[in-house]
């Protein structure tokens, strides 16, 4: 069974409590994500998306370079663990409507899946299960799936 631990992205990119958002913004387009983990004292205790930035922020005219992440981040997080299984974050992902799940081991962050990484791997999951039943169609039809030639080998 997979387990998150193997999927998710342990480079972590955060922000305090108390920064501006601008600065987490930034932050956030430096790095290519669409997520910062929020840490105060240690702990987890929010996670400011684009869409919170979008919607507490932008949408409601306030100064990004005067709000602080705390105002804005969301902080009824949905957490699991590096151990949980990948159908396990899939119900979350779906049932609880978010994109960013945060992984934590022993209680500490240790990383956080996008829903757009879990896709790909999905993806790229399934890719391999129909060109593994492909192969396996192929030889008990009694062809070579790797003789692209036509003819056999060494005659």
């Amino acid at each position: 069974m997979a387990v998150i631990d193997s999927l998710m992205k342990t480079e972590l990119v955060t922000a305090a409590a108390d920064e501006t958002v601008a600065h987490a913004a930034y932050s956030m387009a430096r790095n290519g994500v669409g997520a910062v983990l929020v840490i105060e004292a240690g702990k987890l205790v929010g996670v400011l998306t684009e869409r919170d930035v979008l919607a507490r922020v932008v949408a409601e005219g306030r100064d990004p370079t005067a709000t602080k992440v705390a105002e804005v981040a969301t902080s009824d997080l949905v957490t699991v663990d590096a151990g949980a299984s990948v159908r396990q974050c899939a119900e979350l992902l779906r049932d609880r409507e978010i994109r960013h799940l945060p992984v934590l081991r022993a209680g500490k962050p240790a990383g956080i899946l996008s829903s757009r990484d879990f896709l790909a791997f999905v993806a790229e999951g399934l890719e391999r299960l129909v060109d593994r039943s492909r192969y396996e169609s192929a030889l008990a039809e009694g062809a070579d799936p790797y003789d692209h030639l036509g003819g056999s080998y060494g005659e």
